[in-house]
């Protein structure tokens, strides 16, 4: 119990220690980049440096699959708070992800989070939410990609959920690919609700891109199970939760 203490604090005081060091220069650089990009390369160091202190390790498998320079929409299931900085240091492009609005309202991590464009969308107004999405089709070339976690909130108990269709939305406005992603162990390392977060590897399975640009809206459904059957497929096979 003591020691379950004592890893907790740790968690949440390296957490908060680094986004206090890392949250400021990412909101005055995002002042002056264009891109994003300078921000966005110091919340990598923040992701980098919360995996590497709770001795976190990433595995990616189908990392060739993807062109660093091309944008895509990733969609992926969402099980844990690892799953964010899993992804974005397993991939190579530069994210937009895709989260609640509220998460602005956090001092520090939250107003650093929308000063490094990140899409942040309110849920409880559909036509809000909609203009989010169109905003960022904008931006989402040259690399920079958005990232989805479609179940739309972490699982409880890291099985698959209902997925939402926003990201499919995306990617047919912007006629970018989109590449099913499925994380695999971030629940058991820190399911939701946990503060802890416990050793152990992420494993990252890239999808084959889904070219979207022979499809319409009429065909977001069929789209969505694909991605959706490709993702249940890799849990089944190779998920502990799923055994």
């Amino acid at each position: 119990m003591i020691i379950e203490m004592l890893m907790s604090f740790w968690t949440v005081f390296t957490t908060t220690v680094y986004t206090m060091l890392l949250g400021i220069p990412v909101i005055v650089t995002a002042l002056f980049s264009k891109t994003g990009c300078i921000p966005y390369r110091l919340g990598l160091a923040w992701a980098w440096l919360i995996m590497k202190t709770n001795r976190v390790g990433i595995q990616i498998e189908g990392f060739e699959k993807l062109v660093r320079t091309r944008s895509y929409v990733f969609i992926a299931n969402h099980a844990s708070n690892l799953d964010p900085p899993a992804i974005a240091l397993a991939l190579h492009n530069q994210l937009r992800f895709v989260g609640k609005k509220s998460l602005a309202k956090i001092p520090v991590f939250g107003w650093a989070v929308k000063m490094a464009r990140m899409i942040l969308i309110d849920r409880s107004d559909s036509l809000s939410a909609r203009n989010s999405i169109n905003k960022a089709v904008i931006e989402l070339k040259n690399g920079i990609s958005a990232c989805f976690f479609a179940e739309g909130t972490r699982s409880l108990d890291g099985r698959l959920q209902k997925f939402k269709k926003g990201g499919i939305m995306l990617a047919l406005k912007a006629k970018l690919p989109i590449v099913p992603v499925t994380i695999i162990g971030s629940h058991t390392l820190m399911p939701k609700n946990a503060v802890r977060i416990k050793s152990g590897v992420v494993r990252i399975i890239v999808g084959d891109p889904i070219d979207t640009s022979a499809f319409s809206e009429k065909d977001r459904d069929a789209l969505l199970d694909a991605v959706r059957s490709v993702i249940k497929g890799n849990l089944h096979r190779l998920s502990q939760a799923y055994s």
